[in-house]
C-alpha cells in the first residue's frame, strides 16, 4: 500500500523547487545582465575617441532611464509615478549609480586599468560587507569559500596582477565606487519595496542620470575633452545603440531583478566572470584571441557560485518580484 504524503511534506518540497527555480532563474538573469554590460565595454572602443566620458556616460544614462521610465509606465500605467517615493528612489540612484560611476571614472585616471580591474574583482567583497552591516548576513564557510574562489576566478579572467597596480587615491575611489554600487543595489532591492523590479530600475537610474547630467554641465567650462558630444556615424551608429541602452538600462533591469532574488553578494559573484564575456565577444568579432587563462578564471568563478549556492547554506533570498 503506497503512503500518502501529508500536506506539510507537499508544501515543503513544493517550496524547495519553488526556490530552486528562483535562483536558477536569477542566475540566468545574471549572466545576461553581465552578458550585456560586456558589450558595452567594447561598444566603448569604437567611440572613447570621438566622445568625452563625461558627456557619453550621461548620455548613457539618460537614455536607458528615459527607456526605463517609459516601459514602467506604459507596462504599468502612469498612476504608479504618484505612488513613488521620489526624494528616496532619486537619492539612491544618484549616490550609489551616479557618484559610484563618477568614482570609478577618476579612480581608473588618477591609477591605472589594472587597479581598477583589481579593485573591481573585490565586488563580491563588497557585497559580503553590505550584507553583513544592514541585513546581518552571517558567513558560511561554503560562502567564505565561495567569495574566495569568485575573487580568484576574476583576477585570473582579468589578467591582473598587484605587481602592476598602482596603491594611491586612484585606487581608494575605486574601492569607495564599489561599495556604492554595493550599496545601491541593496537600496534599490530592499528600500523601494512598494515597487516593482522595472519599478525599482527606473527611478534609481534617473536618480544617477540627473546626477551626471549636473556634471556634465558644470564641467562644460573647464573640460572640454571630457564633455565633447561625438558624431555618430555609420560605423558608431551600433555600437552607440549597444552601448546607451542593452548595455546599461537592460542591463541593469536585469541586475536588479537577479539581486533582488539572490541579494548583492550572490548576484556580485557574476560580475566577475565579464572580462572573459568581453573576450568572446571581440573573438566573435574577430577583434582579440582566446586565453585559456581567462577560461580557467570563469570556471573558478562558476566553482564560486555553485558552491556559494548550496541550498543548505543560504540564508532567506528575498523574493520580491
Amino acid at each position: 500500500m503506497q503512503c500518502k504524503e501529508s500536506p506539510s511534506t507537499l508544501r515543503r518540497r513544493d517550496s524547495r523547487m519553488s526556490s530552486m527555480t528562483g535562483r536558477f532563474t536569477a542566475n540566468v538573469q545574471c549572466f545576461g545582465a553581465m552578458l550585456l554590460w560586456a558589450s558595452g565595454f567594447v561598444s566603448l572602443e569604437f567611440l572613447l575617441a570621438d566622445w568625452g566620458a563625461l558627456s557619453l556616460n550621461a548620455v548613457r544614462f539618460v537614455v536607458s532611464a528615459g527607456f526605463l521610465v517609459i516601459w514602467w509606465l506604459l507596462r504599468e500605467g502612469v498612476h504608479q509615478a504618484g505612488r513613488v517615493s521620489w526624494r528616496k528612489g532619486l537619492f539612491i540612484g544618484a549616490l550609489g549609480w551616479g557618484v559610484g560611476s563618477i568614482f570609478l571614472l577618476l579612480g581608473q585616471r588618477l591609477s591605472d586599468p589594472v587597479t581598477t580591474t583589481i579593485v573591481v574583482a573585490m565586488m563580491p567583497i563588497a557585497g559580503a560587507a553590505i550584507e553583513m552591516i544592514y541585513d546581518g548576513r552571517r558567513m558560511s564557510f561554503q560562502l567564505l569559500a565561495g567569495i574566495f574562489l569568485a575573487v580568484t576566478g576574476g583576477y585570473l579572467t582579468a589578467g591582473a596582477s598587484f605587481d602592476e597596480s598602482t596603491v594611491g587615491t586612484g585606487m581608494a575611489l575605486c574601492v569607495v565606487a564599489i561599495f556604492l554600487f554595493a550599496w545601491a543595489t541593496r537600496a534599490t532591492t530592499r528600500e523601494l519595496e512598494t515597487l516593482t523590479r522595472p519599478g525599482q530600475a527606473a527611478v534609481t537610474l534617473s536618480g544617477g542620470a540627473l546626477i551626471l547630467i549636473l556634471l556634465c554641465l558644470a564641467a562644460l567650462p573647464f573640460f572640454p575633452s571630457e564633455t565633447k558630444v561625438g558624431t555618430i556615424d555609420a560605423a558608431r551608429f551600433w555600437p552607440f545603440v549597444i552601448f546607451v541602452l542593452p548595455s546599461s538600462g537592460i542591463a541593469q533591469l536585469m541586475w536588479i531583478y537577479a539581486a533582488g532574488r539572490l541579494g548583492v553578494m550572490l548576484a556580485s559573484f557574476h560580475m566577475n566572470a565579464v572580462p572573459f564575456y568581453v573576450m568572446v565577444i571581440l573573438l566573435a568579432l574577430s577583434m582579440g584571441e582566446w586565453e585559456w587563462i581567462r577560461a580557467a578564471g570563469v570556471v573558478v568563478v562558476v566553482l564560486g557560485v555553485l558552491i556559494s549556492q548550496i541550498p543548505s547554506g543560504i540564508n532567506k533570498a528575498q523574493t520580491q518580484s
